[in-house]
């Protein structure tokens, strides 16, 4: 049975083969002669036969060794594959990466973050998924998505939740609306007013209709919807005024397409971060984490 050939010795067999020299082939390694010619040595015993033959200092390979070296190029071909890939997983130069972010995020903010990031990390592929917070949540239980960003009141064993921002709501009104005079709103002035609500579906939704009792408002509402953009776009359209999350009012506004005004008393609105807990977060996902904070921070 042949014995175990080791690494050392076939790395030495290349390297006689394409220098044509022992003394060659030592340097290449960074090692002496006599090392090298025990390795070779020491391959031929175990091979059963000859593998060079030596003629002064040149070293000629035998038709054996010949069939040998075509074997043993192709295994090193794929060990400078894999060497390849793990400089290119070190470097950010290979990788992928899984998101689902609520809509407040996913249609705007994470869409940013994104494009900054794959023009930092060109080899690493994004996917994007825009689904409900509680989908979010059940997305990242299945330990299959790297990051998740919700708002939410409950939690998961499977899922790591921790705020990752906080900000007031923001009253939003169309552009030249009457209240644009006020600088800060409260309760009484929704008093009457065309409003376009949440959904009732919507956590949210009732920590707003508290903040509008409390003053003894009674908006109209004209309309409802799930989607903190869809309500901007209404508003923006004249349809009636809002209250929604701070980072989609911001967009908005920024856009000129509506009006923000702060409330008091301030309704603090959280983001969340959400992990798998059954695995550590991979390099890739650390370093995208690291935009999201400098992109939230702008706010």
């Amino acid at each position: 049975m042949l014995h175990r050939l080791t690494h050392r010795q076939i790395e030495a067999f290349r390297a006689v083969i394409e220098t044509g020299k022992i003394t060659a082939a030592a340097e290449v390694l960074g090692t002496t002669q006599p090392s090298i010619s025990k390795v070779i040595a020491d391959l031929e015993r175990a091979a059963g036969f000859d593998l060079f033959e030596r003629r002064g200092r040149q070293v000629l390979p035998t038709s054996e060794a010949l069939a040998l070296y075509e074997e043993v190029e192709r295994s090193f071909v794929g060990m400078a594959e894999i060497s390849r890939v793990i400089e290119d997983i070190r470097d950010f130069r290979k990788g992928s990466l899984l998101v689902a972010g609520m809509p407040a995020l996913a249609l705007k903010l994470l869409p940013d973050v994104i494009a900054q990031f794959i023009a930092e990390e060109p080899g690493i592929t994004v996917s994007l998924r825009a689904r409900s917070s509680q989908a979010v949540l059940r997305h990242l239980s299945s330990q299959q998505f790297d990051l998740g960003f919700a708002a939410l009141d409950n939690d998961h064993p499977a899922v790591l939740r921790r705020p990752i921002f906080t900000a007031p709501m923001l009253a939003v009104l169309p552009i030249g609306h009457a209240l644009e005079r006020k600088e800060i709103l409260e309760p009484a002035d929704f008093d009457q007013q065309p409003f376009i609500a949440l959904g009732a579906e919507i956590g949210t939704r009732s920590e707003t209709d508290l903040f509008l009792s409390a003053g003894g408002a009674r908006p109209r509402i004209v309309a409802e919807a799930q989607l903190s953009a869809s309500i901007c776009e209404m508003v923006a359209a004249g349809s009636g005024i809002s209250i929604i999350e701070p980072v989609t009012a911001t967009y908005f506004a920024n856009a000129g397409r509506v009006t923000v005004r702060p409330l008091t008393p301030e309704q603090p609105f959280r983001y969340d971060l959400l992990l798998p807990a059954l695995r550590q977060p991979s390099r890739v996902a650390a370093r995208f984490l690291e935009l999201v904070n400098d992109r939230f921070e702008m706010f």
